[in-house]
């Protein structure tokens, strides 16, 4: 007891010296975008949130503290919690981690750290395809759960990577779990350690539920309860290790029918669900390649039906034309697998960069500007022709000033990219840029750059009718 008691003091100590985890730059980069836009609202903020394992456990972990605990209960989810605190209160968290990053004590200085940090990224990311493909109410809640279930984990590696070595060499070398080798190494195991920080940070008993690490398939429950969300977090964890450890496909399978019937969701629908997750998993922090787009998916033509049904239906309920550019930027860019996604607006004789999403998006956007006036460059042709345009092989064309200058400057990793204009009243206004990096490229058939035509004249009806 007095080895556990000494082991939290320290554990205690150690993040006061070198503070929280550092979060992942995607993540401040969109929320501080969202905090200066005017049309934010708690969904997007969630939805970017709970992309970020860090910002999920510190905004979960204040919700639930002393200091908001008359203010409704127990917090399980991000949209709780951002009613709870006040979009404001997450902007100063925001702030606040943005200055822990730039820390040096505070960033992963191991490869390990990175790798378990995109592994609970991984998880999330199955549970979300789940709960989305499912409908399933509170499935918010699910989510946090996987992530928050790598928590004991993640401190141990951020905070004593030398003990957490030494428990991993335990565990391999005399085959035993790695809860008893931290037993022997700390003095108290992962799951017991992953339990105090629960208590510590108040955080709600579903939530440190399924924390700890010997849930089984052989558990069935109702989907959404306590026991439930311990088996799901249990499951995504698991399977994001199989993912990590490049299992093949019928070790795969064998693990998703196992747990099945625990879950009661179908093999089918647990089998797709970590596809999906799959295809993703390079865009997380512990890919070196981090941050740079994979490509086009194989399923892209689908997405892009999916998101013009989506907009058309947002369209019809009403929604204004700054929410549909977000929605219809953002759904090029998943569809199609894009780096970027810019829109241009003509502004004072010249076109500027506006809004975006994908790569260095905030830091760019001033260097994307170009004169009204008339060049010759693939840019003025699409404007004064109202044509869409699709480059496909930047590098080949270098020399041609049909690329302009200031592309070629300000996004030198581009290697193909299309314009589609934005027309109104008869005169082009301003166009969508979307980009590929190098090693990503793949051709857009013509199915795929008339869907997206579709798409951007969806927008542009919205436009229509806010005149």
């Amino acid at each position: 007891m007095n080895s556990k008691d000494q082991f939290l003091a320290l554990l205690t100590k150690r993040m006061s010296e070198k503070g929280d985890f550092p979060a992942f730059a995607k993540s401040v980069q969109q929320l501080d975008e969202l905090m200066h836009d005017q049309n934010k609202n708690i969904a997007d903020i969630a939805r970017v949130i709970l992309n970020d394992f860090t910002l999920t456990q510190k905004v979960i972990r204040l919700a639930n503290s002393a200091m908001y605990s008359g203010m409704g209960g127990e917090i399980t989810t991000i949209t709780q919690a951002a009613v709870v605190l006040g979009i404001d209160t997450i902007a100063h968290i925001t702030l606040s981690i943005r200055f822990i990053d730039t820390l040096s004590a505070s960033a992963p200085a191991s490869d390990e750290a990175r790798r378990e940090l995109a592994q609970a990224m991984l998880a999330g990311s199955i549970v979300r395809n789940l709960v989305t493909k499912l409908n399933m109410v509170n499935g918010e809640e699910a989510v946090v759960c996987a992530l928050l279930h790598h928590l004991g984990r993640l401190m141990l590696i951020f905070y004593f990577p030398d003990e957490w070595s030494r428990i991993q060499k335990i565990a391999q070398s005399d085959a035993m779990s790695e809860n008893d080798a931290a037993l022997r190494v700390i003095g108290i195991s992962i799951d017991e350690m992953s339990q105090e920080i629960a208590r510590n940070w108040h955080l709600p008993k579903k939530i440190s539920h399924c924390m700890i690490s010997s849930a089984t398939f052989t558990e069935i429950s109702i989907p959404g309860s306590s026991d439930w969300l311990k088996v799901m977090a249990n499951f995504a964890s698991g399977a994001a290790l199989l993912l990590a450890q490049q299992c093949n496909a019928d070790d795969l399978k064998q693990y998703v029918s196992r747990y099945s019937e625990s879950l009661l969701i179908s093999t089918e629908d647990l089998a797709e669900s970590i596809d999906l997750a799959q295809q993703v998993a390079a865009e997380f922090p512990g890919n070196p390649e981090s941050g740079k787009s994979i490509g086009k998916p194989y399923d892209s033509r689908e997405r892009l039906a999916v998101s013009i049904r989506e907009l058309k239906m947002a369209l019809a309920q009403g929604i204004d034309f700054n929410d549909a550019l977000s929605m219809m930027l953002e759904s090029l860019y998943a569809s199609m697998g894009f780096n970027r996604v810019v829109t241009f607006f003509r502004d004072d004789g010249m076109l500027k960069a506006k809004v975006g999403f994908g790569r260095g998006v905030p830091e760019v956007l001033p260097g994307l500007i170009f004169p009204e006036a008339y060049a010759a460059d693939v840019f003025h042709l699409s404007l004064a022709n109202k044509a869409d345009v699709f480059i496909q092989d930047v590098a080949s064309t270098r020399s041609s000033s049909s690329i302009p200058a200031w592309l070629r400057e300000t996004l030198p990793d581009v290697d193909a990219f299309i314009l589609l204009p934005l027309v109104f009243n008869g005169k082009a206004i301003g166009l969508i840029y979307a980009d590929w990096c190098a090693g990503t490229t793949s051709q857009i058939e013509p199915s795929e750059l008339s869907s997206m035509g579709v798409l951007r004249d969806c927008l542009t009806r919205a436009l229509i009718k806010r005149k």
